[in-house]
């Protein structure tokens, strides 16, 4: 399969794996943006992307910008979406500076399903509704 992407601006990075079996797609900064705390702030990649059928993408963080405290919000793009990908940024800490050029974030390949959404009652389980902190430490 392949992930058709365009440059919308020359300066755009295309995404890249840095190993083979790697999960997610590194994204790059289009310009440089300074993210200071808790403003939520959407950095423009400079690339769309169709695609193939039935695929969608999360965008998550990296882990070396969330040891920073840097987090990627909203991070959902849908199959049909045929805009700039931008990746909504927030630093938890203080003001952090993202460079043109830097990956930003992970694009992760999701397999699109569309169920029929029909009501009714649930079958039991044997968790039932045992949430948060239920299955131990």
């Amino acid at each position: 399969m392949r992930l058709k992407v365009k440059r919308l601006h020359p300066d755009a990075k295309l995404p890249t794996k840095a190993y083979p079996g790697d999960l997610g797609y590194d994204l790059y900064a289009l310009e440089r943006v300074v993210l200071r705390p808790l403003e939520p702030v959407a950095v423009p990649t400079g690339i769309t992307v169709e695609f193939p059928e039935g695929w969608g993408a999360f965008i998550k963080d990296r882990s070396s910008m969330a040891l920073k405290g840097v987090h990627t919000l909203a991070g959902v793009i849908d199959s049909g979406y045929r805009g700039e990908i931008k990746v909504v940024m927030v630093s938890l800490r203080g003001e952090v500076v993202v460079e043109k050029g830097q990956k930003i974030a992970q694009m992760v390949p999701v397999r699109v399903v569309d169920w029929e959404i029909v009501e009714g009652e649930p079958s039991r389980s044997e968790r039932e509704d045992r949430g948060f902190g239920s299955s131990g430490s």
